[in-house]
């Protein structure tokens, strides 16, 4: 693809971006902690999707974008790209994590009862100023954290679950090299996990509605903080470098055959991602649940059950960079296929 050269055109950009910048002006006299806290969800999208976990930057990159999540999740990606790895922090346990909210659809009465928590499931969606009723803080206690273990755990502990064959020594990463086919699940869940939340929904809902399992349920959500620890570079030793807020869902799907013995037991799908994002941790761990179990999906189109259509089609930093592309000047080839469909037409008619 070649582009024509464009002269006298600077003038222009300049004036352009000095109008978009123009345009979001009033966004400078929001505060850093109205963006962080009273648009939560927003910028724990944007660090999921920028795959960089900075409640500061999060919120100076929606200010920047005006809003929009994409555009703040490049801005993440980008300075992502400009920082220096310095280590690798140990495996985390969700199952640890210091809950603010826990259901499950799949129990009525699971260990610690169900933990409702911040969430708008229970929000009658009006654009109006609804009188506040019942206790003012409903936030849990600092100094009394709440830890459960996953309600699926004693089916587990049963041998009812079917474990999946992990053979990778050590995790794909992602960001240093393009995963290849035949994927390992490592890439196939690091790709989904910085995913756009958009992307994610639409695949698992192909699953969810004629291509797959109908009804998949939920075993385990959870929306939890937990420590990070890192390894001291001088001593050595484990010490808690920060906290992190996230969001842990596993899925049961169907009960089929188990390839190690024959016996049938539960399939299930993990999805988990940074902040509070419940629909992306779903659509995750639904879209694992479908590449994960082959007879879990069904259907000869089975879009959620390949991991080359998932793992090239879920990042939105890269759909939004080729759509946009299409913005820049095209005339070369746009007038090349001109040509062509004159010359065939001058043809057609000389018949």
């Amino acid at each position: 693809m070649s582009y024509v050269a464009i002269k006298g055109g600077a003038e222009a950009i300049r004036r352009s971006k000095r109008f978009f910048q123009e345009e979001l002006a009033s966004a400078a006299g929001i505060s850093e902690d109205a963006l962080q806290h009273g648009l939560r969800f927003a910028c724990d999208r944007v660090m999921g999707e920028g795959a960089l976990y900075s409640e500061k930057l999060a919120a100076e990159a929606v200010r920047r974008s005006g809003g929009d999540l994409l555009e703040a999740a490049f801005y993440l990606r980008a300075h992502r790209s400009t920082c220096q790895r310095v280590g690798e922090a140990p495996i985390l346990d969700s199952s640890t994590a210091r809950i603010l909210r826990r259901i499950s659809a799949a129990f009525k009465d699971v260990e610690g009862g169900q933990i409702l928590g911040p969430s708008c499931d229970y929000v009658i969606r009006l654009l109006k100023t609804m009188r506040r009723s019942g206790a003012q803080n409903a936030w849990p206690d600092a100094a009394q954290p709440i830890f459960v273990p996953s309600a699926l755990n004693f089916l587990r502990e049963a041998n009812r679950v079917i474990r999946l064959d992990n053979t990778e020594k050590s995790p794909f990463d992602i960001t240093r090299f393009s995963p290849l086919p035949p994927y390992p699940r490592s890439a196939v869940m690091q790709t989904m996990a910085r995913g756009e939340t958009g992307s994610l929904l639409a695949f698992a809902y192909t699953s969810m509605r004629g291509y797959g399992d109908v009804h998949p349920t939920i075993g385990d959500l959870r929306l939890a903080t937990a420590p990070l620890y890192f390894t001291h570079p001088f001593t050595g030793k484990q010490v808690q470098i920060g906290e992190m807020r996230l969001t842990a869902c596993e899925t049961a799907g169907s009960f089929q055959r188990d390839r190690r013995d024959g016996k049938v037991r539960l399939s299930v799908g993990y999805g988990f991602c940074f902040g509070y994002n419940e629909t992306k941790a779903i659509a995750m761990s639904i879209l694992d649940l479908a590449m994960s179990h082959a007879t879990f999906s069904v259907g000869k189109h089975n879009l959620a059950a390949n991991p080359e259509m998932i793992i090239h089609h879920v990042d939105g930093i890269a759909s939004m960079g080729f759509t946009n592309h299409f913005k820049l000047p095209h005339y070369v080839t746009f007038q090349a296929d001109l040509q062509v469909f004159r010359q065939a037409e001058q043809h057609d008619q000389a018949k």
